[in-house]
């Protein structure tokens, strides 16, 4: 059974483009990219240390 999932392309980003979705990457290498940002991102403990504020959360 060959079940397939309809998608839709992924358009280059000019200045008005809006996100085919909701997630922060679109496609499988910025979520590499955002994966190695986010284990370079230090812990609020490691930014204590260093006497550092962690940005506010957001809502």
């Amino acid at each position: 059974m060959d079940e397939r999932v309809k998608t839709t392309p992924i358009q280059k980003k000019g200045k008005n483009t809006k996100n085919n979705n909701s997630s922060m990457a679109q496609n499988l290498s910025e979520m590499k990219k955002l994966g190695k940002e986010m284990e370079e991102a230090k812990t609020g403990s490691e930014l204590r240390e260093e006497n550092l504020t962690q940005d506010p959360q957001q809502s």
